[in-house]
């Protein structure tokens, strides 16, 4: 990227081209209906097996736990970086921060 471009994308993100409240309020939500789809499908799975005996539907309820636990240790990450570089620009300094 050449210097004009990254310089320009810093000012815009000083000015407050991106609404950093907005994505957290998003990463928020996202991390609310993650937990709300996974108590959902494995109250499903567990019904499914209570009726049919099948230990298989025990198995896809552990990998859909490990599944859904990585995807919301991904979004609480994406919102830490979001909430540091917010604070970063309304600090002031590069809101990027040598990133």
């Amino acid at each position: 990227m050449s210097r004009i471009r990254l310089s320009k994308l810093l000012k815009e993100q000083q000015q407050g081209a991106v609404d950093y409240q907005y994505f957290l309020e998003q990463s928020d939500g996202l991390l609310t209906a993650v937990e709300d789809f996974q108590k959902e499908l494995s109250t499903a799975l567990e019904a499914a097996e209570e009726q049919t005996g099948n230990p298989g539907y025990k198995q896809m309820q552990n990998q859909v736990a490990r599944y859904l636990n990585g995807a919301h240790k991904q979004i609480e990450g994406m919102y830490k970086m979001i909430d540091k570089v917010q604070d970063r620009n309304l600090a002031g300094s590069d809101p990027m921060g040598g990133m």
